[in-house]
């Protein structure tokens, strides 16, 4: 099996990667992005219907939910906007009377995300296993972030840093400066 990263160099390995599918808010996740007016929708043509310029699209997820799970989902927004209102007063009141939902949709997926309960971080599985070459990615493995999207990218991303890492001291004995090169190649692009 062989990889291509950082300026087209080949790096030959043997390794499978097995992937499984402070907060303001005790309701609304930390990791909500409520800052962003959903540009993408504009250049994506499939989805420019949604897109407006003077309005934003939120979404936020529940979990754990099982609390939520059995509620209307006139109870779950009702629910959502208090919750918005006591973190951005300024902008969005429980009543509606200054941000409006203009349509919503809510979406219930039984246990979709796990629930942590205390001292079940020494549960979560490492990036590399015990067998040789054989290295595991999800939201389920060890790094910081909880059973999320954030969790699962910062663990594929992490997961292949180990296995880039492990290529690179058995075929280029030079990993640290093969990153440095290519952090400057970033850089560089940024900046053009």
């Amino acid at each position: 099996m062989s990889l291509e990263v950082y300026y087209y160099q080949i790096i030959s390995y043997m390794v499978v990667l097995l992937v499984f599918p402070p907060c303001r808010s005790p309701l609304l996740s930390v990791y909500a992005d409520m800052s962003v007016t959903c540009k993408w929708f504009m250049i994506h043509p499939l989805l420019q219907e949604y897109y407006d310029p003077n309005q934003s699209m939120l979404e936020l997820v529940f979990a754990p939910a099982e609390e939520w799970i059995s509620c209307s989902d006139t109870e779950i927004i009702d629910a959502t906007m208090k919750e918005l209102a006591k973190l951005f007063p300024n902008e969005i009141s429980a009543d509606q009377s200054k941000a409006k939902i203009l349509k919503y949709h809510v979406v219930k997926t039984p246990r979709s995300v796990y629930k942590t309960v205390p001292d079940c971080e020494p549960c979560r599985p490492l990036r590399k296993s015990p067998i040789e070459g054989f290295y595991l990615a999800g939201d389920y493995t060890k790094q910081k972030y909880w059973a999320s999207m954030e969790g699962a990218v910062l663990s594929g991303k992490l997961c292949a840093q180990a296995i880039v890492k492990l290529s690179c001291i058995e075929n280029i004995q030079d990993y640290d400066s093969l990153i440095a090169r290519e952090q400057r190649r970033l850089a560089e692009a940024v900046i053009r």
